[in-house]
This record gives C-alpha cells, structure tokens and sequence, in this order.
C-alpha cells in the first residue's frame, strides 16, 4: 500500500508534471521535421495521456507512432480508454497549468506568448548526487519524450481524429 501511495503522490506533483512536459517539448522539437516547438494545447492532451498509467504504459520505443498507439487499443478490453482522454484533458486543466508555470518558472520551459509555442532548454549541468530523478520517473520522462516525437510528425487534426479528442 506504501507503494501505491508514493504513486499518487507523485502524480498529483505538478512538478513531476513540469519535468514530463518538458521532457514531451524535448521530443517533439527532436522528432519535428523542421525543429518546431508544439503549441501550448499540444501539453494538456500530453498531460491527460501521462498522467494516466493505462495511457502510458504502451508508449514505447517499438511502436512506429501515435496511429499505432491509437490502435493498440482496438480490440481489448480497454478500447474505451482513448474515449477518456477528452475528461481527461479537461479535468487536468489546472493541473497542466500549474505544471508548464513551474517549468517556466524553473527555466525548463519557455512560451513565447506571439506564437502560442512552448520551447525547451537545455539542462547545463545534470542534477548533483542525491538530487537525480526516481527510475520510474526517468522511464515515464523517457515515455513523454516518445509521446513528443509521435506528435511531432502530425498536424493538429491529425492528433486529434486519431486520439478522439475535440479542441
């Protein structure tokens, strides 16, 4: 049970929520043809998706890209899941706020409020002994930089026909 606190813990940080979007922003400025930066609206459908175990869990390096994602959950017994991310987004909302104004206000983040754009920096220094981040946390970071990468490669539309989300 200690376990499953720590969790919810966790997740309920929006701090943790800061270093996932901006590990997102990362991978989608690396995945993007043309080193774009995502709108700010891209970060609260990224933010329901990680935060959401179910969501994450089939994000990996060995699916070619957000269409198979969408499909992996066709057929199963969690084929609703992706019907939740639209609740999701929306009851996120504050959350997501509160995570991209601590990242910007660490300086992990930075949105340029012309273009509706969110950029990533670049970390100097890696964090000092006893300060670096959780396995688990790394894992889910690396998860949200191949979330970023998926995104990257579709238009707006795109993202949103395949994941059923309405903007």
């Amino acid at each position: 049970m200690g376990q499953l606190v720590e969790e919810v813990r966790l997740w309920n940080t929006p701090i943790i929520g800061a270093y996932m979007l901006w590990a997102f922003t990362k991978g989608y400025c690396n995945g993007h043809p043309n080193g774009d930066a995502p709108i700010g609206l891209l970060h609260f459908v990224a933010s329901a998706i990680l935060t959401s175990k179910k969501l994450l869990e089939p994000i990996n390096d060995h699916r070619d890209d957000l269409q198979s994602f969408a499909r992996s959950f066709e057929n199963t017994k969690d084929s609703d899941i992706l019907l939740t991310i639209q609740d999701r987004i929306r009851l996120k909302r504050e959350y997501t706020l509160a995570a991209i104004d601590i990242a910007i206000a660490e300086g992990l983040l930075v949105w340029d409020v012309d273009s509706g754009k969110i950029y990533p920096r670049d970390l100097a220094k890696p964090p000092d002994r006893g300060k670096t981040l959780k396995a688990v946390i790394k894992r889910d970071g690396k998860k949200a930089e191949i979330l970023g990468k998926w995104f990257a490669q579709h238009d707006l539309s795109t993202i949103a026909a395949y994941l059923r989300v309405v903007f």
